[in-house]
């Protein structure tokens, strides 16, 4: 739903419906018999991605700032799809600030993976 909502140019609504998604049960590992499974890494780095997509288009510079906190909420848990962090067009606000560089270069020199992205 917060796919449709972002384009359709909803941001608001569709921030709402990722934020929720942080929420929800999860397909990852369920932890407890009486508990849902927890969101997994994958679908928590998507919900704050898209997060940091509908905080860049809302514009304000406390969006682009709060934009970037998502952002680095994406990378500390994992996701590395730098290239395409710095293709998207919902992104384009959050990439025109000078912290943006800065932010994806601290994390793309983490981990093993690293070694092999340039191959």
């Amino acid at each position: 739903l917060g796919l449709r909502f972002s384009a359709a140019g909803r941001w608001a609504e569709a921030q709402a419906r990722f934020e929720r998604a942080l929420e929800l049960p999860g397909t990852g590992i369920k932890q407890f018999r009486d508990r849902p499974p927890a969101i997994s890494p994958g679908e928590k780095t998507a919900a704050l991605v898209n997060i940091a997509c509908c905080q860049a288009q809302a514009g304000a510079e406390e969006n682009i700032s709060n934009g970037l906190v998502a952002l680095a909420g994406a990378l500390e848990a994992g996701y590395d799809d730098f290239r395409q962090l710095r293709g998207d067009p919902d992104l384009a606000p959050l990439r025109a600030d000078a912290r943006f560089e800065g932010l994806l270069k601290r994390f793309e020199k983490r981990g093993f993976g690293a070694l092999f992205k340039n191959v």
